[in-house]
């Protein structure tokens, strides 16, 4: 099923972002030394990896100081629009690949940002993944820069998609980074505390055992801890996003995320444009070509790819018009 908000119906507002929150993720711009390593070309699009030094305030001491992601240049003339594509929590981003091909080949260009470590470990207190998360918007917004400069990138059409740690993502930055216009999030939810702490997935239950027997802690605790330190977190964020910049897909019988956490997140962010799916977290992937068609759609759309006006400007297109770019 999907909801979609009624025609004309007044969509919440964000609300401004605080000077205190918009300084929290501010970095220095450095002079980069970038490394760029090309791969395999089709007819469609040129595939490299992209690599530079992380820039980070004074007083915070980088975990993984380079930024690496993947970046798929569209072989179509012109200057085109970006995707930034945020990726899931485990694996070696087979899924995410095939999302960004897809895209590619539809004429963006995209960026898939390699995960770095966040996980709960025995050897940190939970306040340590504050410093991941932080880290981690850091990083994002950082190759928003470079795509922002590439000479082949449309800087006014930029947008995000990413699933499920990687939807988080995508809405943490929707908050601090107004650059990127249209954001595409799969199998998110929050709090973070929420998720960490109810989670049926052996890949968060496992950590947070060792953890917990580590630190002679109980899971509400733990809780009590991680709502007192985590500040990056999607749900406090929320506030701060443009529900009509949003198209969200939330898979109602998520034991990794939990259905209970996505609708949470969905009502804080304003009840975008969202679609429930009758699966559970993994058995999203039997939907896999319908989200790359609706979310490859919702990017085309909002960022008016294949609509131009008489003088050649971008121009957005009708929702319901299917024409192809």
């Amino acid at each position: 099923a999907t909801f979609v908000p009624p025609p004309g119906a007044r969509t919440r507002a964000p609300l401004p972002l605080p000077p205190a929150i918009a300084a929290y993720y501010t970095y220095p711009s450095l002079p980069r030394d970038v490394t760029v390593t090309p791969g395999r070309a089709t007819a469609q699009y040129r595939e490299s990896v992209v690599r530079f030094p992380l820039s980070v305030p004074a007083d915070m001491q980088p975990t993984e100081p380079e930024v690496e992601f993947e970046w798929y240049e569209s072989q179509r003339p012109g200057r085109r629009p970006a995707i930034l594509f945020n990726p899931i929590l485990g694996g070696d981003y087979p899924l995410e690949r095939g999302i960004c091909r897809t895209l590619a080949r539809q004429g963006f260009h995209v960026a898939l940002i390699h995960r770095k470590t966040l996980k709960i470990s025995p050897e940190h207190d939970v306040s340590h993944l504050e410093l991941l998360l932080r880290q981690g918007i850091f990083r994002i917004r950082q190759v928003v820069d470079w795509m922002a400069a590439h000479e082949r990138v449309d800087a006014e059409r930029m947008g995000s998609f990413g699933v499920s740690m990687g939807g988080m993502a995508s809405v943490m930055t929707a908050a601090v980074e107004p650059r990127l216009k249209a954001h595409v999030v799969v199998l998110a939810g929050g709090s973070l505390a929420d998720i960490l702490s109810t989670s049926k997935d052996t890949l968060l239950t496992k950590p947070r055992a060792r953890y917990l027997k580590a630190h002679h802690m109980t899971t509400e605790e733990m809780a009590q801890r991680l709502r007192e330190t985590v500040k990056t977190d999607p749900l406090l964020l929320a506030p701060y996003v443009d529900p009509a910049r949003l198209r969200v897909f939330i898979a109602l019988s998520d034991r990794t995320i939990g259905r209970a956490n996505a609708l949470r997140l969905w009502r804080a962010l304003g009840r975008p444009e969202a679609t429930f799916m009758p699966t559970g977290h993994y058995t999203s992937y039997l939907l896999l070509p319908y989200l790359k068609y609706a979310g490859g759609r919702y990017l085309k759309q909002a960022l008016g790819v294949g609509y131009t006006s008489s003088n050649g400007a971008p121009q957005l297109p009708p929702r319901n018009d299917r024409r192809q770019d």
